[in-house]
């Protein structure tokens, strides 16, 4: 037996794809099942997919009474197929909708490993593909119900048609796999509009201007960088003048890149193969039905609320106060491409050492280079910045890590990035068992605490005394990371993958399984909804006969997750009121008042108090319940209240 055969076996054949898909499954599974519905994107899907299900409309996206018409409607196509399949859209059970992005997730380690093995080999490609399998970026996505874990899969699986069309000499099928390419790109579409496509042909670019020499990329990246460079320098007055001029500039160098590049390719025979005329017309296929449905169903207003609205706004600045400065990306490396990091230094240097150099297997390395450094570029210095738009550059940069592995298991030493890169390992890892530990807990519910107005800080921690932290699961955590410390510091690499590895899992798990759960003081909407279940309420509880009530409205509070959990009829701020229907008209109103929203909160209070004793009716008051709104940092104090339709008994 070879010190190779454990690996050998682990990979061979489909079981390598297999295991890869079943321990993204593994590590994302307590999420989908555990963590509650989220603010606020994975709500505002859920819901529209939900009321796809409630109306039978399978064009118009809505939220609520509005249209929703920011992302293309494949995402809910798949929400409602799997929440018709396994749930219901009265179940109102968010692990139903987020079945399609935790498949996603898994598929994506799949389509990964398929894409690797031309490059680097197989053994790199499953060392790397088994490092990306269990980041906490990827299975975080897999158990949140928006399009990031479909989208990386379909992404991956284009860009690993490309792959085996233009790298694989052995591929006995090269037509299929350019209409595998359409197909994916066509899907990838309905999905988040045009970031599949652009990820594939950025890399496309980028590797066959590399032909040339650097100064091609350089182009192409220096494009990218400078579209959006008017967005970070302030030149007063002329910002108008000078961003039109970034623009077309970058418009120009762009447009010159990819002329260079179609000049150059366009006799070969995987450009030809790749353009057959089946697979364009299979993307244009598959998005332009739809495309017309839904203009015809808004009155043309989806395009223009889709790209007039939702992408200019992420591109012209920071859309809904998401920005950042370039590098806001790297930073979260740190957490978000854990355990891969163990070898993302080795990964880069040994990447420009063997391009430089033209070592073994150079060309596959270029490959992964050129697929995610301009995703990098362009996300970096895109305006609008969430933590999760860089996740379709993760693969390639995986897949390099593991092709540091590799090289580092066949003798390279690599001392001074080896020691750094496992120093970052262990910062990030250290990290986030404290975070989820019991001192991270009291470190946080302190410095919330004292940023409530409406009650002390003493009281909302007495109030928060009933939460604790299971702690056993540090342990498998540290030792984990510990092994993985010791096993790297022997050299022993598969070993020190495998206890990374590990250590990843372990972190998730203890997250999704035994920390989130039970921090239900930062579930602001679990706040709400245990106001409304004192005053009997709450709909789906038998601790008390449930009262139906003609309309719910929250006050200061408009969490897309309390709409989903809740129900669609209930009204939310700004839309939410506190004027008091008579009695005949609604027998029963209830009201969820955020008293930490000043201007909302207390005068709504009193206004219900007052209008019901004019009607003479009974009132019934929860007690307070606080929490914090992670979504935006801020406290909340909830109060429900119930008005009946006459006086109280006795």
């Amino acid at each position: 037996m070879n010190r190779f055969s454990v690996l050998d076996e682990l990979s061979r054949g489909l079981r390598g794809y297999i295991l890869l898909f079943c321990i993204t499954l593994i590590a994302a599974a307590p999420g989908v099942f555990n963590i509650p519905a989220l603010d606020r994107d994975e709500s505002r899907f859920a819901q529209a997919s939900k009321q796809m299900l409630e109306t039978g409309d399978f064009i118009t996206i809505r939220y609520q009474d509005g249209q929703r018409n920011k992302k293309p409607a494949g995402i809910h196509w798949l929400q409602t197929a799997t929440t018709a399949m396994f749930s219901s859209a009265d179940a109102q059970e968010m692990w139903s909708y987020r079945i399609p992005s935790w498949i996603g997730a898994a598929l994506a380690s799949c389509a990964l490993f398929w894409a690797g093995i031309p490059l680097i080999g197989r053994r790199a490609a499953f060392l790397g593909s088994a490092l990306f399998s269990v980041g906490i970026l990827l299975t975080s996505e897999a158990h949140i119900s928006k399009t990031d874990g479909v989208l990386v899969a379909i992404t991956t699986l284009g860009v690993a048609a490309l792959i085996h069309l233009i790298k694989d000499t052995g591929n006995s099928r090269p037509k299929a796999t350019a209409i595998l390419f359409w197909f994916a790109m066509g899907f990838g579409f309905l999905i988040k509009g045009p970031v599949t496509p652009m990820v594939a042909f950025l890399a496309l670019a980028f590797y066959f201007l590399s032909e040339r020499g650097w100064k091609w990329p350089l182009i192409l990246c220096g494009g990218l960088v400078v579209l959006f460079l008017d967005t970070y320098v302030n030149l007063g007055p002329a910002n108008f003048v000078a961003g039109l001029l970034f623009k077309t500039v970058a418009v120009l160098m762009l447009g010159i890149a990819v002329l260079r590049c179609v000049l150059d390719q366009r006799k070969e025979e995987w450009f030809r193969t790749l353009f057959w005329w089946p697979g364009p017309v299979l993307f244009v296929a598959m998005i332009i039905p739809w495309l017309i449905a839904i203009q015809l169903a808004t009155d043309g207003q989806f395009l223009e609320g889709a790209l007039g609205k939702d992408l200019k706004d992420k591109v012209v600045g920071a859309s809904e106060g998401h920005g950042g400065p370039p590098g806001y990306h790297i930073l979260y490396l740190l957490t978000h491409f854990f355990p891969a990091t163990l070898f993302l230094i080795p990964a880069i240097v040994q990447s420009v050492k063997a391009i430089r150099h033209k070592l073994d297997m150079h060309e596959g390395v270029l490959f992964l280079v050129a697929w995610a450094v301009p995703t990098w570029v362009l996300f970096e210095f895109l305006p609008t910045k969430l933590s999760h738009y860089v996740l379709p550059a993760y693969p390639p940069l995986a897949l390099l890590c593991g092709y540091a592995v590799w090289k580092l298991m066949e003798g390279v030493r690599l001392p001074v990035s080896r020691y750094a890169s496992l120093a970052i390992f262990l910062l990030g890892g250290g990290l986030m068992a404290i975070i989820a530990s019991p001192l991270g807990e009291q470190l946080f519910m302190r410095e919330a605490a004292g940023d409530f107005r409406s009650v002390s800080g003493e009281t909302v921690m007495e109030a928060w005394s009933v939460y604790t932290v299971t702690s056993w699961p540090l342990i498998i955590i540290f030792a984990g990371l510990l092994l993985t410390l010791f096993y790297s510091v022997l050299r022993r690499y598969q070993m020190a993958v495998l206890f990374a590895v590990i250590s990843s899992f372990a972190i998730g798990w203890h997250i999704r399984i035994t920390f989130l759960p039970e921090q239900t003081w930062l579930q602001a909407t679990w706040a709400a909804r245990e106001t409304l279940k004192d005053i009997c309420v709450l709909p789906g509880e038998d601790e008390c006969e449930l009262i139906e009530a003609s309309q719910i409205h929250a006050i200061g509070y408009a969490e897309p997750s309390f709409v989903f959990t809740t129900g669609t009829d209930v009204r939310i701020t700004p839309e939410s009121s506190s004027e008091l229907p008579s009695a005949d008209e609604a027998p029963y109103m209830a009201y969820v008042i955020n008293l930490e929203s000043q201007e909302l909160g207390p005068p709504a209070l009193e206004a219900v108090r007052a209008q019901a004793a004019e009607q003479n009716r009974c009132v019934t008051e929860s007690g307070p319940v606080y929490a914090l709104n992670y979504s935006n940092g801020d406290p909340v104090h909830f109060v429900s209240v119930l008005v009946g339709p006459g006086p109280c008994e006795g």
